[in-house]
């Protein structure tokens, strides 16, 4: 990532991090089972989201309900990014995965790089809450529209649709949960 460019310096053939780290309260395996954990939710997000899109409903067919709906595929997509990059670094802290050029501090062996942090832990709560505030718009949306035109509707199809609306906004909404509290776990060191 281009952005952290200037925390890296040169010795030799390897390099140095000289940029922010965070530190866990947590275990490896805490924070490895948070990943799975919040990969997965973010999983089934996303199958409930596609299988909504087969369902072509009327509610679907309106653009103020499509539109956030249609839009949170990327925070679900990043979310499991992001759960995907916090699980590769739980690994090379259990020394399952390879070991890079840059050289570590020894105060600092166990501590996430500012890159590390902000796409393990950050990203994850930032897609979780675009997550819960598309799918309450989205559910909010389709309910209005379900009880505006309510007797030219295929009801079993508008009340799944929802369904699936309400569940992606639980889910969003756990995951923000249990995202906050991990990275209030979190300490700066500069």
């Amino acid at each position: 990532m281009k952005k952290y460019g200037n925390d890296y310096r040169q010795r030799g053939k390897k390099f140095e991090y000289t940029g922010k780290w965070y530190g866990s309260s947590l275990s490896v395996k805490e924070l490895k089972r948070h990943a799975l954990n919040n990969t997965g939710l973010m999983a089934a997000a996303l199958v409930i989201y596609f299988a909504s899109l087969m369902l072509n409903n009327e509610g679907s067919r309106i653009f103020w309900i499509l539109l956030p709906y249609m839009v949170v595929v990327f925070p679900v997509s990043y979310g499991i990014m992001g759960g995907a990059s916090l699980f590769l670094f739980c690994r090379q802290q259990e020394g399952k995965a390879d070991h890079s050029q840059v050289v570590i501090p020894e105060e600092h062996i166990g501590h996430m790089t500012c890159a590390q942090y902000e796409k393990g832990v950050r990203r994850p709560v930032r897609c979780s809450i675009a997550i819960t505030v598309l799918g309450l718009f989205t559910s909010v949306a389709n309910l209005i529209f379900l009880l505006k035109d309510f007797e030219n509707l295929i009801f079993t199809r508008e009340l799944l649709f929802e369904a699936a609306a309400v569940l992606i906004l639980v889910l969003g909404s756990v995951s923000t949960a249990q995202n906050w509290q991990i990275k209030a776990k979190f300490t700066n060191f500069e």
